[in-house]
């Protein structure tokens, strides 16, 4: 296990609901699911200080039309792309990052879950993510740079997962 977590699982889970419940508050039934992805989703990662939330929704335009309801709890919007929303805030020492994805965009969620799922179950996997995390923290000299690492080393990280995946 990777000894660099001044949070444990069980507070990010719990952040994770506390944010969730929030979410759902606003919007109420237009919320299909939502998933917990990232870092912090998966015990005995260390914690990069970003909880990410992904809301599968019915349509973009009831998030949209809520963003100032957002806005009072404290989340920026960030960027509307194609297959996504993206909204975030500060709390303290962490980041909340929410993805917005429409239903029809069930692929995204999909792959997301699997790398998820993936580092969950393979301890060797999780291994290497994790020093690979912490060593790039340490090595790149921004957050750009550490970002194009972490991009790369999750491309090859999902291709191992759906091999994975394959065998059952």
């Amino acid at each position: 296990m990777i000894d660099n977590m001044p949070c444990s699982y069980t507070q990010h889970r719990n952040l994770f609901i506390e944010e969730s419940k929030q979410l759902i508050e606003i919007l109420g039934n237009h919320i299909i699911e939502i998933h917990h992805y990232g870092s912090s989703a998966v015990e005995g990662m260390p914690f990069t200080g970003d909880i990410h939330i992904m809301p599968v929704i019915k349509s973009y335009q009831r998030v949209e039309e809520s963003t100032a309801e957002f806005e009072q709890l404290g989340f920026e919007y960030m960027e509307r792309s194609p297959d996504s929303i993206l909204f975030q805030k500060r709390k303290g020492s962490h980041r909340i990052c929410i993805r917005w994805v429409e239903q029809e965009d069930m692929g995204q969620v999909h792959t997301w879950l699997l790398i998820r799922n993936y580092l969950r179950r393979n301890e060797e996997a999780r291994e290497k993510y994790a020093h690979l995390q912490l060593k790039n923290r340490q090595q790149t000299a921004g957050a750009f740079e550490f970002q194009i690492h972490e991009t790369e080393y999750l491309t090859m990280l999902l291709e191992e997962a759906e091999e994975w995946e394959k065998r059952f």
